[in-house]
């Protein structure tokens, strides 16, 4: 049974299939993650993410535009919770924005994002989460938004960390839990190979 239509398959494997190792910093994963969707792999990582914050009264799964969105949704409904995304670019009907400038490490240019406070505000529990942890900035800039909007930050949540980027430091200063997935440690382009790591859960 192929990959994408098999709940049962571990992600590791599925990543092994499906992704297509760039270089030693890019995994392009686009063809069932965050281009071309798979829902059978959404589904499956959104299950386990959404498992490990059973009982934290989660209201808001929160993510960046657009490639968290997919994942972002699922585990808000499997939550019972609202999916939110902050929007590249301010658009001019959003009311009382919170704002934040990001650089992409893929594209490589800088993107405003932007979250009204309509939605965001001291009464949400919220849990962020995006498909890649690599350097971090993004889930940062959503958690300034959070704290600025006076939620409660929750914790973190990834489908893929690559351990070569400085993510998980720049995420544990808002002491909260961030759990990963998949955790890849070394990408080889010339075997186009994925060395994987543990899984790094921590408890919530």
């Amino acid at each position: 049974m192929s990959a994408k239509t098999n709940k049962t398959v571990p992600l590791q494997d599925w990543i092994r299939r499906e992704g297509i190792v760039i270089s030693q910093e890019f995994l392009k994963v686009d063809g069932f993650l965050n281009h071309r969707i798979d829902p059978a792999f959404i589904e499956t990582a959104a299950k386990q993410l959404a498992a490990s914050f059973p009982t934290q009264g989660i209201t808001c799964v929160l993510t960046a535009e657009a490639a968290g969105n997919a994942i972002a949704y699922e585990v808000a409904r499997r939550l019972g919770a609202c999916a939110l995304y902050a929007k590249k670019g301010r658009a001019s009907t959003m009311n009382n924005p919170l704002l934040r400038t990001v650089c992409s490490p893929t594209k490589g240019i800088k993107a405003e994002l932007a979250v009204s406070e309509d939605y965001l505000g001291p009464q949400e529990r919220v849990l962020i989460v995006d498909d890649f942890l690599y350097h971090g900035h993004t889930s940062a800039a959503l958690a300034e938004m959070v704290r600025q909007s006076g939620a409660e930050l929750i914790g973190f949540g990834f489908i893929i960390a690559k351990e070569s980027g400085e993510g998980q430091q720049v995420l544990a200063q808002y002491d909260v839990p961030i759990v990963t997935l998949v955790s890849v440690v070394r990408l080889d382009p010339e075997k186009g190979e994925i060395v994987f790591g543990e899984e790094n859960q921590q408890p919530v």
